[in-house]
């Protein structure tokens, strides 16, 4: 005879430990970990940047269950000046995610106002 089991029981594989990552910078996969950092992210990091956009990526998201080759990130869209504009989480392949440099703000001298027109 079964042993019954309350209404809400959870099944024990739910609560088993998830194993240990391989590396700090690859996944058991193969694939790359995303460490945070600023990245351009063109066609080779996913379709969807026919386009290509600057992003200051924020973490990885582990949590989430994806295709092989592919991750979720937690991002901040970057501007022309190196601002974020836009708080994102983006599907990627994390090998098609080139690093780059924080676009630096054109540094403008502040325009001279005249002291009788105000202008």
């Amino acid at each position: 005879m079964p042993v019954p089991r309350p209404a809400n029981a959870v099944p024990a594989t739910r609560w088993a430990t998830r194993p240990a990552a391989a590396t700090a910078g690859t996944r058991k996969d193969g694939t790359p970990r995303v460490s945070p950092g600023v990245y351009l992210l063109t066609r080779e990091a996913s379709p969807q940047f026919a386009t290509p956009i600057t992003v200051r990526v924020i973490r990885e998201r582990t949590d989430l269950v994806t295709y092989h080759g592919w991750t979720w990130i937690e991002a901040y869209q970057l501007d022309a000046r190196g601002q974020a504009t836009d708080r994102r989480e983006l599907y990627v392949r994390p090998d098609g995610m080139r690093p780059t440099q924080v676009p630096s703000a054109a540094h403008r001298t502040p325009a001279r106002r005249n002291a009788r027109t105000g202008r």
